[in-house]
């Protein structure tokens, strides 16, 4: 398969019916895919953590375009299993993909980061992937409180795509340099 022309609906392919509808809700469209890892890996040598990487497209994508060391960090299990089954298929060397709590994750082992709205699924009925889990609006505020004070502690210059969500994540210390797909897409860099 031709990763550089490859669809949304291709790479979806790629998994089980159950995940492939997941997809518009869960997984980075391609496209969003291509603009994140142009800004995070400018200099072509970076390491590039995906925080709550769900079913690995981000990461996959990212590995096939690029020399990047791309990690994925999941919580669920299942998900980490599925993206390391489709990296295997694929012979993708630059990857790996972990399974635990991002929270429990060093930072400071990555130049940049990639995040879509890990903790979105604590608030928003619409975007719960295990329909058993409870509504949690204070471990949405702590979650986006622990990242924040992570990405404080990061040097100058660490870069940041989030894609989605408010960016309550995001220090005052981090520049916004842009944002696309109707703001969507943001694109911050740590200043001090």
């Amino acid at each position: 398969m031709n990763f550089s022309t490859i669809t949304d609906a291709d790479f979806d392919s790629f998994y089980p019916v159950k995940l492939q509808r997941l997809s518009a809700t869960h997984w980075t469209p391609v496209a969003v895919a291509k603009k994140a890892l142009s800004f995070l890996n400018e200099d072509g040598k970076n390491t590039i953590l995906d925080l709550g990487s769900g079913a690995g497209k981000f990461c996959l994508l990212a590995a096939s375009w690029s020399n990047a060391e791309i990690t994925g960090i999941e919580q669920r299990a299942q998900l980490v299993q599925q993206a390391r089954k489709i990296a295997s298929q694929l012979q993708l060397q630059n990857l790996q993909f972990l399974q635990g709590d991002l929270i429990h994750l060093d930072f400071k082992d990555f130049d940049s980061f990639y995040f879509f709205n890990s903790f979105e699924e604590l608030i928003n009925p619409k975007d719960k992937m295990d329909k058993e889990e409870e509504l949690d609006i204070e471990a949405h505020q702590n979650r986006i409180e622990e990242i924040r004070k992570k990405f404080e502690q990061l040097k100058k210059g660490t870069r940041i795509a989030t894609y989605c969500g408010e960016c309550h994540e995001i220090p005052e210390s981090y520049l916004l340099i842009k944002s696309e797909n109707k703001g969507k897409l943001k694109f911050w860099e740590k200043r001090g």
